[in-house]
């Protein structure tokens, strides 16, 4: 247990999203005020009222996880990552977006548990992961980078996948780091900033220290939501795509070998360490998919 009693800390960084970030603290404080958890907020630069809120909240105003607020003047969101992974106090850290809202109080204690109890997981993502594949052709466009015959976003095969972690190569936010894994391999790489192909780098730098990386899809199980969750199948606009391009461009250039190396093998799973309620959550999960009131993914 890291310092305090403190296990996990999550890391939200926010940037003038007032009404959003307000949202997803009541969701925290709701279904994980006696958890072990730290919520480090990192308020970037916000002109909307943001810090005078947030610093009511550390204040007095506040009956929710132990929180602590963080200032930086527009640095970006992989800046903030960092600078959360820094200061954090669990052995565990999330990084999290303002926009993400916990549903179920299972949710924690069930991603605590995995932690625990698979000492080879370094890095958990918690709503899809990427599997990457080697093709001869080269990264010149954005839509290369992204080509999935280079690039499978996956939460692993069906149907265990409901039940299981499935190795992966890297992921998408939200995650969950181990701190010794930050300590040997260091943090997000500044490189990739402001954002975008830095945590899949994170990703394969933990591989090589020794570590596996893993994803489940806890927002299909209903554990949480992320407002924006269709976030990754948008159009970028022009200026993303720009950096886009650019950084996928350094991270197949240093990764490429490792991809061709390693993409054939076989990849491990877990079981989940769910709670009961947290098994019951994902049978009406999976009712729901059966019926086709959603989409399966």
């Amino acid at each position: 247990m890291g310092q305090s009693g403190i296990e996990l800390s999550v890391i939200i960084a926010t940037h003038n999203n007032l009404p959003t970030l307000q949202k997803g603290l009541e969701s925290w404080a709701r279904f994980a005020a006696d958890q072990p958890v730290e919520l480090l907020v990192v308020e970037d630069g916000c002109t909307d009222g943001t810090r005078e809120y947030l610093d009511g909240l550390a204040c007095g105003g506040w009956n929710g996880p132990a929180l602590r607020v963080l200032h930086e003047d527009n640095a970006h969101e992989l800046v903030c990552t960092n600078r959360g992974l820094a200061e954090a106090r669990g052995d565990l850290m999330l990084s999290w977006h303002d926009d993400m809202f916990i549903l179920q109080p299972w949710f924690i204690p069930e991603l605590l548990a995995t932690f625990r109890a698979y000492d080879d997981v370094g890095l958990l993502a918690l709503s899809r992961g990427l599997v990457f594949s080697p093709i001869d052709e080269p990264v010149v466009t954005w839509d290369d980078t992204v080509d999935w015959r280079r690039m499978r976003s996956t939460v692993g095969p069906a149907p265990l996948n409901w039940a299981r972690l499935y190795e992966v190569d890297g992921v998408m936010r939200p995650w969950a780091v181990r701190r010794a894994c930050v300590e040997k391999v260091g943090p997000l790489d500044p490189v990739f900033r402001p954002t975008e192909w830095d945590e899949s780098d994170l990703c394969f730098r933990i591989r090589e220290a020794g570590w596996k990386v893993a994803t489940h899809g806890y927002e299909r199980d209903g554990a949480y939501v992320h407002q924006l969750s269709t976030t990754y199948g948008r159009t970028p606009s022009a200026k993303r795509q720009e950096i886009g391009l650019r950084n996928g461009s350094i991270f197949y250039e240093r990764w490429s070998d490792a991809i061709r190396r390693d993409h054939a093998r076989t990849r491990k799973t877990w079981l989940r360490r769910a709670t009961a309620a947290g098994w019951a959550s994902t049978a009406r999960q999976i009712a729901r998919f059966a019926a086709g009131r959603r989409d399966a993914p």
